[in-house]
């Protein structure tokens, strides 16, 4: 079958242009970096790279990664937010910039891969143990690959975006592939930056300067993590409404647990502290000086105090134990607390429905999320030359091994429920009778919106039942009241005129979204009349996705859809192997290491 391209979305010829050059610019000057620093040239980076290096007590390849990872990270969480505010308030754009917010994403991903590469034309003694070799007198730390591939990943998503909306339409969703590969390759190389800290502790030993770089770091991890979340943030979820607190579960148990696993009272409270600063920082950037809607975001705090607390009563010696037990409480208790912020500021309030479901997934996912938050900090503290304290009394190799179990486990409980909460449906059979009551008329009509539903109790317990209105110059979302059995009328008047796309949206059960049109503009690119219900016309509530995603193509084969995310799903694979393996060979190297001092230690004791 001949799928012909799209015309909407697509990157036009400069915009392809200035992503060639500007990628071929960095590749050829990287080049010329390695080239000379490999030849023993001296060069400005080098230099650079000494002084730093000496100020902080750090060996050069690693003086300049962490405060260019910073702000690279820094920018793309940033862009990211900018960019999904405007798509909410104007809709699609025209290519890989279409608007000025891909700008700080596509030169974030360019520093992330920078910094990857810096380590690796840098690289010298010392090196950590369990390096990985390119030549005979060229060696690499592991967090330098792992930047690099993460960073490469992301980059890939860049020109991949745009074929994907050549083949498929504007997806017009965070959660698309291309999408969640950009977001992913950001994210993961957080545990690359983690993994670099832990390669330098091992050489030069630990001062507060370092843990402070390791806090921020784990707040940087909560701050991306929250990127998953943001259609659930921005109040246009397309996805069900189950997995808001799962994500929520999963990064605070698996951060918090990092980073308390291994460090002292009070450093959970420090991660939270940057998170909260940079995060509502960002909000309040997109909302105020650049005009678009506030993002929000779910707070942390509860979860930060149940892992001190945990930490407190349990002590750090049993990781295992302490992110089982934490995550446990953060999928209950924190997940409760999450839930009254909800009522307060989020966009969608959680319905008390969904909690026995939600508290369900949330102990396994919290459990499994604190037991690969315990399996990194015991790998990460390994690669430190910390003593190993795994709290299982066993052999070294079977103690070793019933810690990859372990953290095995809890990713496979994680990722089984994610799949499980993910996939959609749409089941037909729901109708409504509209009556509009109008506030405003001229130029600019906007009407109260009443539904008469049949059958009369399809929004009985449902997650959301709202009025929604966006990508006519901001987001306009207000619950639908009850007023009679089975009769809903929307708290506040909806636009119906020029670009607003107006809708009822209706989420049953777990999984079930459908949604039925008010009003939308034609739309001659997609071919696409306009929508206007009039007062007293029946309306069938469709599949959420069609009314949502309207620029989305319908006449593409099922296979290609299941293709691009099964590809999705490859390089996901590809990137928690890759986090793996390095992170295990840095942490064999680093009890290679160690065991190889104490033997020192202890002939020089027997002398």
């Amino acid at each position: 079958m001949t799928i012909p391209l799209a015309t909407t979305g697509t990157a036009t010829f400069d915009q392809i242009a200035i992503v060639t050059g500007v990628v071929t610019l960095m590749y050829l000057a990287l080049a010329v970096l390695l080239w000379r620093e490999r030849t023993g040239h001296a060069t400005l980076v080098g230099r650079f790279a000494d002084t730093i290096g000496r100020l902080d007590g750090v060996p050069r390849w690693a003086a300049l990664t962490p405060y260019l990872h910073a702000v690279s990270l820094l920018a793309c969480a940033f862009g990211v937010w900018w960019d999904i505010a405007v798509h909410i308030d104007r809709g699609r754009d025209t290519g890989p910039f279409g608007t000025p917010a891909h700008y700080p994403i596509f030169f974030g991903i360019l520093g992330v891969i920078i910094s990857g590469v810096l380590p690796i034309a840098l690289a010298g003694k010392p090196l950590p143990a369990r390096t990985i070799k390119l030549t005979k007198g060229w060696r690499i730390p592991c967090s330098a690959a792992l930047v690099t591939v993460c960073g490469t990943f992301a980059l890939v998503g860049f020109p991949l975006d745009d074929v994907w909306h050549r083949l498929f339409g504007e997806d017009v969703t965070l959660w698309g592939p291309t999408h969640l590969l950009m977001i992913g390759g950001v994210v993961f190389s957080i545990f690359a930056r983690l993994l670099a800290l832990a390669e330098v502790e091992q050489l030069v030993g630990l001062n507060k300067r370092r843990i402070f770089q390791e806090i921020v770091s784990v707040g940087a991890l909560l701050i991306a993590w929250d990127l998953f979340s943001t259609e659930f943030n921005y109040g246009v979820p397309q996805f069900p409404l189950i997995l808001q607190p799962i994500l929520i579960v999963f990064g605070a148990a698996m951060g918090f647990t990092i980073l308390r696993a291994r460090r002292g009272p009070g450093t959970a409270f420090g991660a939270l502290a940057v998170y909260l600063i940079i995060r509502g920082g960002i909000a309040w950037a997109v909302d105020q000086p650049l005009g678009q809607i506030l993002g929000h975001f779910p707070l942390l705090i509860v979860e930060a105090i149940l892992v001190e607390v945990v930490a407190f009563a349990l002590g750090n010696k049993n990781r295992f134990r302490l992110g089982a037990v934490a995550g446990a409480l953060i999928g209950t208790v924190g997940l409760v607390a999450e839930y009254a912020w909800s009522q307060v500021w989020m966009p969608i309030a959680w319905p008390a429905s969904m909690l026995p479901s939600a508290v369900g997934y949330g102990v396994v996912v919290g459990i499994g999320a604190g037991l690969v938050g315990a399996w990194l900090a015991t790998r990460y503290a390994e690669v430190a030359g910390e003593e190993r304290a795994t709290g299982i009394r066993h052999v070294r190799a079977l103690a070793v091994r019933r810690t990859h179990q372990l953290g095995a486990a809890g990713l496979v409980a994680v990722l089984a429920v994610l799949f499980y909460c993910v996939p959609r449906s749409a089941e037909p059979g729901v109708s409504g009778t509209v009556s509009l009551e109008r506030v405003a008329t001229g130029a600019e009509p906007t009407a109260y919106v009443t539904v008469s539903l049949a059958p009369g109790d399809a929004a009985v317990g449902a997650r959301w039942f709202e009025a929604l209105a966006w990508q006519g110059g901001g987001l306009v979302y207000h619950p639908m009241v009850k007023v009679a059995d089975g009769t809903y009328r929307s708290a506040e008047p909806l636009p119906m005129y020029g670009k607003w796309k107006s809708m009822i949206r209706l989420h049953r059960g777990q999984r079930d979204l459908v949604a039925a049109w008010v009003y939308a503009p034609e739309d001659l690119a997609i071919e696409k009349p306009a929508v206007q219900v009039s007062d007293g016309q029946k309306v069938d509530f469709i599949n959420e996705q069609q009314v949502l995603r309207r620029e989305e193509r319908t006449d593409v084969p099922r296979w290609m859809w299941n293709a691009g995310y099964a590809l999705l799903a490859v390089v996901g694979g590809l990137e928690i192997f890759g986090i793996a393996w390095l992170v295990g060979r840095g942490a064999r190297g680093g009890r290679l290491r160690a065991a190889h001092l104490a033997a020192g230690d202890r002939e020089r004791e027997s002398a």
